[in-house]
């Protein structure tokens, strides 16, 4: 057996901030500190529907972040809705949960509003929808900018830190992808699929991506066979074909492909009376069905089945347990004060108080 890392976590479960105020490495002045960016330029903005005013996006990845909505004089009837977007990559962007501003109208104009932004993503923006008249306002995204000096230190600190406590629970924190290779199928009717939490990242149809492997979760309005499907039956394996169109999802995780002697490629999964997934079970299983085995097809001699799935608690360091992000905040202080090879200070190992925190949900 052995595992193979198909798509990294995008964030760590404690930021840079994070680990720099439980350090107490913070020591520059306010002003050395705070910078201010337009998103949205102050001034008169037109008419602007269906939050068609999109400003520009702020790197705020390991940052405290405030954003200030300026408010001047709105037009005769005019309104101002303003929300908050976040995103990994700088092109795909999602709501800030909780970050709409309250409406501006005439009643409550010419006043500044703030609010905190405390998600892990990587690049903030504003977007506006401007009603009925022009109306002046703007949208600025202030970053406190703390000491950088050992910033690339502390992201080396980090990642080992969460690589650790993962290994000692066995788990996966932030989402992230995986292959499990095995040479031949168990003698028992499941699959443990390890590091929980298992989950099942859902996709719709128009966002495949040609030559992906995928399971179908729903078919909705979606012609599956149309993209590479044998049918239109939840729980079927195919190889998209192309991008998809209607409601119909599918997902990466779950998908068994087994392979023969003259390295054939076969999956499993095609009919959900064959296997299900049993994520109830810590780790989660993929079981066969009563009745039903594993196929007969002579495998070959190595790596001969891989199972994808998809495993973490979630996309932000906030989804994961306090308790697992405590337990990685005093690893990274243990690493930090041990970082030299040799030192006139005693070296200990991992701190009990570590280990204790993450023993609660070790899995095995």
């Amino acid at each position: 057996m052995s595992l193979k890392l198909k798509t990294a976590p995008l964030v760590e479960p404690i930021s840079k901030t994070e680990a720099k105020l439980h350090l107490r490495l913070d020591s520059e002045s306010f002003a050395d500190n705070i910078a201010t960016t337009q998103s949205i330029f102050p001034g008169d903005h037109v008419i602007a529907t269906g939050y068609s005013l999109v400003g520009t996006a702020v790197d705020v990845l390991g940052k405290s972040v405030i954003v200030n909505l300026s408010c001047g004089t709105n037009g005769t009837g005019g309104t101002v809705d303003v929300k908050l977007q976040d995103s990994d990559d700088n092109v795909t962007f999602t709501d800030v949960t909780s970050g709409a501003f309250t409406q501006v109208t005439e009643a409550n104009d010419n006043a500044t509003y703030e609010k905190a932004y405390t998600g892990g993503k990587h690049y903030l923006r504003a977007v506006v929808t401007v009603g009925t008249a022009t109306c002046d306002f703007g949208v600025d995204i202030i970053t406190s900018d703390s000491d950088t000096t050992e910033d690339t230190e502390l992201d080396i600190l980090i990642e080992s830190a969460r690589q650790y406590c993962e290994d000692f629970q066995n788990r996966a924190y932030i989402n992230q992808t995986w292959e499990l290779w095995l040479d031949e199928w168990p003698d028992r009717d499941y699959i443990e699929i390890p590091k929980p939490p298992l989950y099942c990242p859902s996709v719709t149809a128009g966002s495949f991506v040609t030559g992906t492997t995928y399971r179908i979760l729903t078919v909705g309005t979606t012609d599956f066979t149309l993209i590479g499907a044998a049918s239109n039956t939840v729980g079927v394996v195919f190889a998209a074909t192309g991008t998809g169109s209607g409601t119909g999802t599918a997902t990466i995780s779950g998908v068994i492909k087994y392979y023969g002697t003259d390295d054939t490629e076969y999956t499993m999964c095609e009919d959900t009376a064959d296997l299900f997934i049993d994520e109830k079970s810590e780790p989660a299983r993929i079981c066969l069905a009563y009745g039903k085995s594993w196929p007969s097809t002579t495998l070959r001699s190595y790596n001969s089945i891989c199972v994808t799935f998809a495993c973490g608690y979630g996309t932000a360091g906030s989804d994961v347990p306090e308790k697992i992000r405590n337990a990685i905040l005093l690893l990274i202080a243990h690493l930090y004060e041990h970082r030299e090879a040799v030192s006139d200070k005693q070296l200990n190992s991992v701190p009990f108080a570590v280990e204790a925190l993450l023993w609660q949900d070790r899995t095995f």
